[in-house]
């Protein structure tokens, strides 16, 4: 049965002229295809999703969820019918949820990417959230220039492209002409110190891209500062380029991100995966997907479906020992014995083998992914959570449609799990329809540290801390608009 659709053979077969090939997947990517379809650029959209046209960066402007109470607050569906049922909120552990009423809408895997588009919205920083980041930014760059008046402080990363999550650090680049010294670490640390601005100061001066971290005294917010290296600038100017290019780079990215996050694998220092690697990735598999390719589906209307694919892809099916990637001119796959000698790590054997290779859009000869050596837990985790997905997927899908095809008796019936109830007409009853299930709980969660340091930053917020530090006019709310 044809897959549903991702992108080339990550197995990938290479011609006699050694160019990159494109063949179609040999292998089902989607194992249910009639269960999770892709939506046609035909189609209407029946999500709740933002509108795209063109660049995404007006970062505020979508209309979405507001605080109230420090609580995220969803609207209304328009088209919820009173006939369905009382809606029961939130499961446990799903503050994303909100009210919405996921089953009526018309199919599981639409169903599906409106809680996931509802969980970026959920974990995208509002903008009170951002004011204070900014204020941070104020804070270290005052900080830095009471110690070199003629450093210029540089924030890139996340926070410059807007795809920072809720306890994401800060990136700051230190610029000066003469460059810095192994001792100017430690003097920043211990003028940092000094100031007030900072706790938990460390000095990481063996790493390859030597760093001062702390996090600053006020809200907690964790800081890497790094001296002279313009690459990160230059990286986020491209991820820019290509999220205006691609607006769905954004929602995946973030959803990428987050999981790599409570899985403990998007530190590279620890053998994870980084934000840059990640969009690469992501880019690829998006670049390379044939449905994409030829213009049939719009990947913002099928979200779920391409989360999906991606965890498949990257957790099943791509063959790290031999093929690498590249987004340039459009992306392709290549063939890892082709590889520059100087994109290789210098660890043998197995770990050697299962290097994933990203070619650094900006500098060829940099393969960005040469420091993940933690690939085979990581592939590990995108296997389980396309399992996860998949099965929670076909479970309501089952018990939405499927189940009521076949009662044929005159009582209330319900499933092994004691939850849903269909009627003898063949109609999901009041109670199958309100009781919200999420499709996404067994591979997102928000952990009750991530919740306390967004309810910290929102205090911080409300207080006017650093409002008054600066001389800003108080302002105890800017509509709590999120991405």
């Amino acid at each position: 049965m044809a897959a549903a659709g991702t992108g080339s053979n990550p197995d990938m077969e290479i011609e006699n002229d050694n160019k990159p090939t494109n063949h179609p997947r040999k292998m089902n990517l989607i194992l249910v295809p009639t269960l999770l379809p892709l939506r046609t650029k035909n189609e209407p959209s029946k999500t709740g999703r933002p509108p795209h046209k063109g660049a995404t960066n007006s970062y505020f402007d979508r209309p979405t969820t507001e605080f109230h109470g420090g609580k995220r607050r969803r609207p209304v569906d328009e088209d919820e019918d009173p006939d369905e049922g009382p809606m029961t909120g939130p499961p446990p552990g799903c503050p994303w949820m909100g009210h919405r009423n996921y089953s009526k809408m018309a199919s599981v895997p639409i169903m599906l990417t409106q809680e996931l588009w509802d969980f970026v919205d959920y974990i995208s920083p509002t903008k009170e959230e951002h004011q204070i980041q900014e204020y941070v930014v104020r804070l270290v760059r005052k900080t830095v220039k009471d110690l070199w008046s003629n450093a210029d402080v540089v924030v890139f990363g996340s926070f410059d492209t807007m795809l920072y999550l809720p306890t994401s650090d800060l990136d700051i680049v230190l610029l000066r002409d003469g460059g810095f010294n192994k001792l100017d670490l430690n003097r920043l640390a211990s003028h940092l110190r000094r100031s007030g601005i900072a706790n938990e100061v460390t000095v990481i001066s063996k790493a390859k891209v030597p760093l001062v971290k702390f996090k600053e005294s006020i809200t907690g917010i964790p800081v890497d500062i790094s001296f002279n290296l313009t690459n990160g600038i230059d990286s986020g100017q491209v991820i820019s380029t290509y999220i205006n290019e691609i607006p769905a780079l954004r929602p995946l990215t973030m959803l990428v991100k987050y999981f790599l996050m409570i899985k403990n694998h998007n530190e590279v220092y620890k053998g994870g995966i980084g934000s840059y690697t990640t969009v690469i990735m992501i880019l690829s598999f998006l670049q390379m997907h044939p449905q994409i390719q030829v213009g049939n589906i719009d990947p913002m209307d099928n979200l779920g479906v391409l989360l999906i694919e991606f965890f498949e892809l990257y957790g099943l099916c791509f063959n790290y020992t031999r093929v690498g990637l590249t987004v340039r001119d459009n992306g392709s796959y290549f063939e890892k014995k082709d590889m520059p000698t100087n994109h290789r790590s210098g660890r043998s054997g197995q770990a050697q083998k299962l290097l994933l290779s990203c070619i650094d859009p900006n500098d060829p000869t940099n393969d960005t992914a040469k420091g993940s050596y933690s690939l085979q837990k990581i592939r590990e985790v995108f296997a389980g959570a396309y399992g996860a997905l998949t099965q929670a997927v076909q479970n309501r899908d089952r018990e939405l449609f499927m189940d009521d095809k076949r009662v044929s008796s005159s009582h209330v019936q319900f499933d092994d799990r004691n939850r849903v109830a269909a009627d003898s007409k063949q109609k999901s009853s009041g109670l199958h329809r309100s009781t919200q299930v999420s499709l996404i709980k067994e591979v997102y969660q928000v952990p009750m540290h991530i919740i306390r340091h967004r309810q910290k930053i929102a205090k911080v917020f409300l207080d006017g801390t650093y409002q008054v530090m600066f001389g800003d006019p108080i302002v105890h709310s800017l509509d709590l608009k999120t991405v």
